[in-house]
């Protein structure tokens, strides 16, 4: 399981004035299985699948932020730089 830190932590307003850091795989799919909005869509099961890939060996850890990033666009949380 990879539990190393992405390149650059995602941070992200999950409410108005509520803003979450995350800064790794592990961190981002605890968030996606758990801590989620209502909002779902594909970007969400395609976060959800690229961070289980990630966890098993099979993909980078940043290819999980940038669908995270995604994820969190579609179900229009801000994304900050």
């Amino acid at each position: 399981m990879d539990t190393l830190p992405w390149s650059r932590p995602v941070q992200f307003e999950i409410d108005v004035g509520r803003y979450r850091i995350l800064v790794s795989t592990e961190e981002a799919s605890h968030f996606l299985l758990n801590d989620w909005p209502a909002i779902k869509g594909p970007r969400l099961i395609d976060a959800r699948r690229v961070c289980l890939d990630v966890m098993a060996g099979m993909d980078k850890p940043d290819n999980a932020r940038t669908a995270f990033v995604a994820a969190c666009k579609e179900a229009d949380m801000r994304v900050m730089p």
